[in-house]
């Protein structure tokens, strides 16, 4: 009998499943940190001044010309402009105005949390922030000119301005860069910087669609400027030439500049004149005579200049 059970407990034993061995560890894998949005990248910081919160890639703002022929488009959310800057508080800097001296939009900084430079007038600024209209006091009206430094002007108010109003909670200026000599050109706007070699009339007339939408430089003899005040320029020559205008009417051109070489830096664009266009350009030029003889419109490339140097006399 004992020798039976022994046999039975060999067989159970034989026969009995493996043990299966125990799961080797596996070191937990090591969490990694969750992705952060990474800040959008401001505009080139060798090229522009930050302030507040500065100004991001991305939308392209719009003009100050553009702001107040519809102001209404661009009431009640956040917007940019850039234009020239035409007068800063010389107390604290706590204000600016950007476009021209007569009709500007008033720029403020949020929550008073930063000033601009005392002596950026003449530079270009982009801000971002609300526009609404405001209706100012004449005291109001005084104390910013005085601010500005105009105290003869501001002694002259008899009645507050209407003006647009900008918050910015971000600005950007650009840098002052080292224009073309001074000695060998007169620069109006932003002026013509160091660098970039301007294209030739010829260049842009051969192939416009290489220059259009898209900042660029052209040269060129002035051939014709209006003679009411300097508003407008043609370079090239007088049969087949590029009309220029100056960005937000800020500044203009001297009379008598004819026979001199330009340099722009702007935009360029075709445009289809009206008959009455046309005719009103030419007699802007003191060509009365042939406009009189004009029966349909040009077909003219237009270029909008936010800078212009042009060579001085004898240079």
């Amino acid at each position: 009998m004992s020798l039976l059970l022994s046999a039975s407990a060999l067989f159970v034993c034989s026969t009995a499943a493996p043990q299966t061995p125990p799961p080797i560890p596996v070191p937990a894998a090591e969490a990694k940190p969750v992705a952060q949005d990474q800040a959008p990248a401001r505009l080139e910081p060798t090229i522009y001044d930050h302030f507040g919160t500065g100004i991001t890639v991305g939308e392209k703002p719009a003009t100050i010309a553009d702001a107040q022929k519809d102001p209404a488009k661009f009431g009640g959310k956040t917007v940019r402009l850039e234009g020239p800057i035409t007068a800063i508080c010389q107390t604290k800097g706590c204000w600016m105005h950007l476009g021209t001296e007569q009709n500007p939009v008033m720029v403020k900084f949020k929550d008073y949390a930063f000033f601009m430079p005392k002596d950026a007038s003449g530079r270009t600024a982009i801000v971002e922030g609300e526009m609404k209209w405001k209706q100012e006091t004449v005291e109001e009206t005084r104390h910013y000119l005085e601010d500005a430094g105009k105290k003869d002007e501001a002694a002259k108010i008899t009645e507050g301005r209407k003006i647009l109003t900008f918050m910015a909670s971000g600005v950007a200026i650009q840098k002052v860069q080292k224009k073309l000599d001074a000695k060998l050109y007169d620069h109006f706007g932003t002026g013509i910087t160091v660098g970039e070699k301007p294209a030739t009339i010829a260049d842009a007339q051969k192939d416009p669609a290489k220059f259009v939408g898209k900042t660029i430089r052209l040269e060129g003899p002035i051939t014709a400027i209006c003679q009411t005040k300097g508003c407008w320029m043609h370079l090239g020559t007088e049969q087949n030439p590029v009309m220029v205008k100056f960005k937000d009417y800020a500044f203009f051109m001297p009379k008598d500049a004819s026979g001199r070489t330009a340099i722009v830096e702007g935009e360029m664009k075709l445009k289809q004149e009206t008959v009455e266009e046309t005719r009103h350009y030419l007699e802007d030029a003191g060509k009365k005579d042939e406009a009189a003889k004009v029966t349909e419109g040009r077909k003219i490339l237009t270029f909008m200049a936010s800078g212009v140097a042009i060579q001085k006399p004898g240079s």
